[in-house]
């Protein structure tokens, strides 16, 4: 996210691999923030389908409206947190810029939509964001597309730009997504994509997931997620994630005893907002390392 290495200095990081749960501490009280602090947004219910509303009335000072709050357009890459007026995904949000490293975003501007002008934002600009960034979000265990046009009055500062944000539904992500993260840096579990590769690496006291290219040496493969049943509670949960991933994917990524499907959770204060999601990794039974991307037929390519 602006990507780094791991972020030792800032957090400690607590991955249990058996439990598959996330946990952290803060090792300062200068507002640096970890997992078990990634708090969702206010009114932060899910929803379908990309918000696009006009903002009328608004005052050219703001490129989307007064009720956005952004005087300054938003750039491919921006992380963003975001506080919705109404209901999640089909309101216009309150949005703040915030660093991708350590401000705990809720999500992040993927892409710009330029429109020739503000009719065809208005009218085409959601569904061409949709389009650009479905898969980003699609990878993802708990994310949506939201479309942020410009108002009829700051279509003109926005530079005629549609920003397409991919957000979290119940949860904040966390940090950076898709190409904006770069290999060497800290992944948490709401920002574990499809085809992510990462290195389960022990501190000791502590575990941190650390992003690789799947040709180099790594642990796990982010393979899919599944939604915990729906009366399941969190502690449940951390016992049978390995369980609720093997029934789903074991027969296709796993099917001999060299390689085994693993489970991982968010932690608790996300799963008490909504993000009952467990992430599912393809790796080796003995969590040995081990290079290649297995395909999704299961099989090395």
């Amino acid at each position: 996210m602006p990507i780094g290495g791991i972020l030792a200095l800032v957090v400690a990081v607590a991955l249990v691999v058996a439990a598959g749960v996330w946990a952290a501490t803060t090792l300062s009280s200068g507002g640096k923030h970890t997992a078990a602090t990634k708090k969702a947004s206010p009114d932060g219910s899910s929803s379908s389908g990309a918000g696009t509303g006009t903002g009328a009335g608004a005052g050219a000072a703001y490129p989307y409206g007064p009720d956005v709050g952004l005087k300054s357009p938003l750039r491919t890459g921006d992380c963003v947190r975001a506080v919705w007026t109404g209901t999640a995904f089909a309101s216009r949000p309150k949005l703040g810029v915030v660093d991708c490293a350590h401000g705990v975003p809720d999500g992040q501007v993927m892409a710009v939509d330029a429109a020739k002008d503000f009719g065809d934002a208005r009218d085409h600009g959601g569904e061409r964001c949709a389009g650009d960034v479905k898969g980003v979000a699609g990878a993802l265990a708990d994310a949506g597309v939201y479309a942020l046009t410009p108002t009829e009055a700051g279509f003109r500062v926005a530079g005629g730009g549609t920003a397409c944000l991919v957000l979290g539904r119940h949860a904040p992500i966390g940090g950076a997504i898709g190409r904006f993260r770069r290999p060497g840096s800290n992944v948490w579990t709401t920002e574990m994509s499809v085809g992510d590769c990462w290195l389960y690496v022990d501190h000791t006291t502590y575990f941190t997931a650390t992003l690789t290219d799947c040709a180099d040496q790594h642990t796990d493969q982010v393979i899919g997620s599944v939604t915990a049943p729906r009366a399941m509670a969190f502690e449940d949960a951390l016992r049978r994630a390995n369980t609720l991933c093997g029934n789903r994917f074991e027969s296709t990524w796993a099917p001999g005893s060299d390689r085994s499907v693993f489970g991982y959770l968010s932690d608790e204060s996300n799963w008490k907002a909504g993000f009952d999601s467990v992430v599912c990794t393809v790796g080796k039974s003995d969590r040995s390392r081990t290079t290649g991307a297995i395909s999704s037929s299961g099989t090395p390519p």
